[in-house]
């Protein structure tokens, strides 16, 4: 029997053309086309599993995630039987506390409650994380070994499940193959994807070649000639001369099995005080790399986004009678995304959700079929369908969203560039306030037999109804149901009891419990490190095991990003990057990863980003308005301020509340700090990121200080430049907000001794704020009884200010070079402190007018001037090495090794420590420059080895010694009015450094 060829689409088709329309606008969807009746588990059709219980667990006194992982540790090491299946947790009926995370790692476990009611066993998330509280995935992603690559030779429609193959030797019955349609740029035009408009949309917002791959996992169940029988349908056309699509033995990904969550209750808890707070347990249930797995019979309360999320790596899933309510958190994007899939061949059925947004959802590129099936939104705040790029064979079988919409559509610019959303999928007797059906070029949807506001070229009426009349308007088509009587078809009326709820089995008397040896057994696993290798500052290096501490600097992309998983890896890691859902490099970054990533020498830069929400990324393009609804776009580059849940801020989220502090944000900083201790890296952390408050509107108008976005009344302007106000502390208001967060920031990285504090990566404010800075971390540490590293980038004129201050100078570390330089013509350019202008504001004016008159290139001569040269590079480091020789110098080598290690031990610490410039003596230039200190010592330098002519005559007479490698170190008494200095024969080419000492100065 074929697909759908039987399926009487309507009653009364046979009606005379009077009363029927003359085009049936049904007709192409009752040909044979995707059979969905293989989505959910084992392939759809098969009953989810109810094994016996193998151990019991009952709820302790406090935290009981030790008590629950420790029968699923027993369970795990328990061989798997035929169908891989190894045994059942079985929780009584109770309170479960869950202070961490519920984690299946090896397939054919099954977690197992008493009932998803009140009376059942309930697990209630506690904390702060923003975790999944329960998760289905391996502990490690193994990379599975891929055949060779067969090209499908000819175009088969979506539906199809004969494969024509370039090549089928050495395929056989049994083989698991990938089939990969690829994303290719002629593909994407023809969709009109790469045209999308906003700043720099090629980065952004256009669909990338390779971004939006289609990949299926099938099994072969039959070869015939040149072509294989797949297990289950594709759910787009492949093949052709253009297309590119190819076939490789083995699997996209390893997976674990037999894996299921039944008969539970699971609540996020939040503070009741905060009807927005989302510092709590963000989504019930993530399943990733996983297969033949399911959820049953679950109730979630209070969670901030998903329920169930399914993550883009699972297959053949059924989530089966699970209800969501309550949730508490913003009305914003990626928030309330409750039920989810981005995988392939997954089943949701008679799934509940009230006051969700995205209830029903298919993400970035899932791979059909997948169906929602019987599942009901009530008090929707948003849409369902499909959220995200090019959800293929995608079925919503009487699925009600009562209050909102269902749609199958282009998305246009949302979520940075999602598109099309849907291709060759379809509303069935679905029901929602508003419906919207629009077609792609080349994968048609198709709203059937739907009630609500119809719109799109993929809303199909009935073939009755008459112009003017509505007797057969908007009404439910036959079958009642498509996936029911796709899957009967196919497997006869047996199958569909496998949809049926199945209540919980009561635990065998002789369960054992969970042994005080299996508790021991997951105390021993868990058990943190205590290795350290703590940073320390020798001889002006900062060193860890007496190695360099800081030789390759890890840094951040500040304020783009992507969700789209194969374009999120180019900018690279982010601890404070939060994309909900999704872990890995650009994404959430794992921070274990991270950090075994990284070796000593390795220091991660950190600062919050520019722009929590990536809408914002489109600059000034549309005049940076404020936003009508709350819908951000993620990743987010989150704030160290939280939000209050009160008002409305710019992004249409709620304002800031300035004396609260993001709970995740600090726990992330702090959880790398003591991974970072334990690699033996560096986290610098910088507290401020002044790129919010100058240039450029967009820059500003969702920054947490803007009256509008905050609580507290700040005092900062309304619109840029706001970085004046920001750093003045002399308001009270502003000045206990900073001194709250710097206290909060020591207070939460207390104790880790890798981390270095900064201040801001583009500071240009005044000293008053450096000062105050540097005494709200003074005052912390003597109240603490610790001292912490701090290091200085800042303008020199500041730091030259406060590295003379006898009192503030204690508390610097280390310092950098902020926008300052030597030019190669020995001038110094540097930008200026205490003004409201950004660095890059400032820099340009490095060139003079002169200089640029007949260039080509400016923006050459200028990095020419920036690039400056050895000596001059040598010249600024050196100047700081003297002042403080314990003072580390971060991110400028020692270019003149030998000169430096001749120079410090010629001329004593005290001599060099009060050196400065003196113009006087010699105007710098290319090759030479002078300083003296207050006892009239004089210490001039020679980088070309040749003799020096001094522009101001010697006071008096002086003693003059030759410095550098190679040189005898005599002495030579040079008389008062001598203006030339004689090089030691063989210095040229060699840098010199004559050393001229009045009152018995040198060694």
């Amino acid at each position: 029997m074929r697909l759908w060829g039987w399926i009487t689409l309507s009653v009364g088709l046979a009606a005379s053309s009077a009363t029927a329309q003359s085009v049936d606008p049904l007709s192409a969807w009752r040909a044979p086309a995707i059979d969905f009746s293989h989505a959910g588990y084992r392939g759809g059709g098969q009953p989810l599993p109810h094994a016996p219980a193998t151990v019991l667990v009952t709820p302790g006194p406090g935290d009981d995630t030790a008590r629950i992982m420790a029968a699923v540790r027993a369970v795990e090491r328990r061989a798997a039987d035929a169908d891989g299946r190894r045994g059942v947790v079985q929780l009584a009926a109770g309170e479960f506390e869950i202070d961490g995370q519920i984690r299946l790692s090896v397939g054919g476990v099954v977690l197992r409650g008493a009932g998803s009611d009140e009376d059942g066993s309930r697990l209630i998330a506690t904390g702060v994380d923003r975790r999944a509280l329960l998760r289905i995935d391996p502990r490690t992603r193994e990379s599975p070994v891929a055949g060779p690559a067969r090209l499908v030779s000819r175009a088969v429609p979506a539906g199809a499940r004969l494969l024509p193959l370039s090549d089928v030797e050495g395929l056989k019955i049994g083989d698991p193959v990938v089939i990969r349609r690829p994303s290719t740029a002629a593909w994407i035009a023809t969709l009109g994807m790469n045209a999308f408009v906003g700043w720099r949309p090629d980065s952004r917002l256009n669909w990338a070649p390779g971004s939006r791959d289609v990949v299926w996992d099938r099994t072969i169940v039959a070869i015939d000639g040149d072509t294989v029988t797949l297990d289950a349908p594709l759910s787009m056309a492949v093949g052709g001369p253009d297309d590119e699509a190819i076939l490789s033995e083995g699997t996209s990904v390893v997976r674990l099995r037999e894996a299921g969550v039944e008969h539970l209750r699971l609540i996020s808890i939040s503070d009741p005080n905060r009807a927005a707070d989302e510092d709590h347990s963000w989504f019930g249930i993530a399943i990733d790399a996983a297969e033949d797995s399911w959820v049953r019979d679950v109730a979630a309360v209070g969670f901030v986004s998903s329920v169930v999320d399914l993550g883009a790596t699972t297959r053949r899933i059924t989530v089966q009678d699970v209800s969501a309510s309550e949730p508490v958190s913003e009305l914003g994007g990626l928030r309330r995304r409750v039920f989810y899939s981005a995988g392939q061949q997954t089943l949701f059925v008679r799934c509940r959700s009230r006051d969700g947004i995205h209830d029903f959802g298919l993400g970035h590129t899932a791979a059909g079929p997948n169906v929602f099936l019987d599942c009901l939104s009530e008090d929707a705040n948003g849409d369902s369908g499909t959220l995200e790029s090019w959800a293929s064979g995608a079925l919503f079988d009487s699925v009600k969203v009562r209050g909102n919409a269902l749609n199958l559509t282009h998305r246009g610019r949302d979520g940075q560039g999602v598109g099309w959303s849907a291709a060759n999928s379809v509303l069935w007797n679905c029901e929602a306030t508003d419906v919207e059906v629009r077609n792609p070029p080349g994968a048609p949807n198709a709203a059937i037999g739907c009630r609500g506001e119809l719109t799109g070229d993929g809303a199909l009426e009935d073939p009755r109804v008459q112009p003017g009349r509505d007797f057969h308007r908007a009404q439910p088509q036959t079958p009642a149901s498509l996936y029911r009587a796709q899957l009967e078809a196919r497997l006869g009326p047996s199958a569909l009891a496998a949809l049926d709820p199945s209540p919980a089995p009561p635990p065998p008397d002789s369960t054992p419990m969970v042994s005080e040896a299996d508790m021991a057994a997951y105390r021993a696993e868990v058990m943190g490190s205590d290795d350290r290798r703590p940073l320390d500052l020798i001889d002006g290096r900062f060193v860890i095991d007496g190695q360099p501490a800081l030789r390759r600097r890890i840094g951040f992309s500040f304020f783009q990003a992507q969700m789209v998983p194969a374009s999120a890896p180019a900018f690279g890691p982010a601890i404070t990057r939060f994309a909900p859902g999704l872990e890995g490099v650009g994404l959430t970054d794992d921070l274990g990863q991270l950090a075994n990533s990284l070796t000593t020498g390795d220091y991660v830069v950190h600062n919050y980003g520019l722009w929590y929400d990536r809408r914002r990324v489109d600059h000034d393009f549309y005049g940076s308005p404020n936003h009508r609804t709350g819908e951000v776009w993620g990743p987010f580059l989150e704030m160290p301020w939280a939000r209050s849940g009160e008002g409305r801020a710019w992004d249409g989220l709620s304002k800031y509340d300035l004396t609260r502090f993001n709970p995740w944000f600090f726990d992330r900083l702090a959880t790398f700090a003591t991974l970072a201790e334990q690699r033996g890296v560096v986290l610098y952390h910088k507290l401020y990121l002044q790129h919010w408050l100058l240039e450029s509107r967009s820059h500003y108008v969702d920054f947490a200080w803007r009256p509008v976005n905050a609580l507290q009344p700040t005092g900062l302007p309304d619109e840029v430049p706001a970085a004046e106000t920001f750093w003045d502390v002399s308001d009270p208001v502003r000045r206990n907000l900073h001194r709250l967060y710097i206290r909060h920031t020591l207070d939460a990285l207390k104790g880790r001794s890798n981390v270095i504090y900064g201040l801001d990566p583009e500071y240009t404010g005044p000293l008053a704020f450096v000062q105050f800075w540097l005494d709200t971390i003074a005052e912390w540490e003597t109240e603490n009884d610790r001292s912490v590293w701090v290091a200085l980038e800042v303008p020199k004129a500041v730091m030259d200010a406060v590295l003379d201050d006898p009192v503030r100078s204690r508390t610097i570390d280390a310092i950098g070079f902020h926008h300052w330089v030597y030019r190669p013509d020995g001038a110094l350019f540097a930008v200026q402190g205490g003004v409201n202008k950004a660095p890059r504001e400032q820099v340009d004016a490095i060139a003079s007018p002169a200089e640029l008159a007949n260039a080509a290139d400016p923006a050459a001569v200028r990095r020419a001037l920036w690039q400056s040269t050895p000596a001059m590079r040598y010249r600024a480091w050196r100047e700081y090495r003297d002042r403080d020789p314990q003072l580390a110098i971060i991110g400028v080598e020692d270019v003149f090794p030998e000169l430096s290690r001749a120079i410090e031990t010629a001329a004593p610490v005290d001599l060099r420590r009060l050196l400065r410039a003196d113009p006087q003596v010699l105007q710098s230039n290319a090759n030479a420059w002078a300083l003296s200190n207050p006892d009239g010592d004089l210490v001039i330098y020679s980088m070309d080895g040749g003799d020096i002519v001094l522009d101001q005559p010697l006071e008096g007479a002086m003693t003059l010694r030759w410095i550098g490698d190679g040189v005898a170190g005599t002495t030579t008494e040079m008389p008062a009015g001598a203006t030339v200095l004689r090089a030691p024969s063989g210095s040229a080419g060699q840098p010199r450094v004559a050393l001229l000492t009045s009152g018995g100065g040198g060694t």
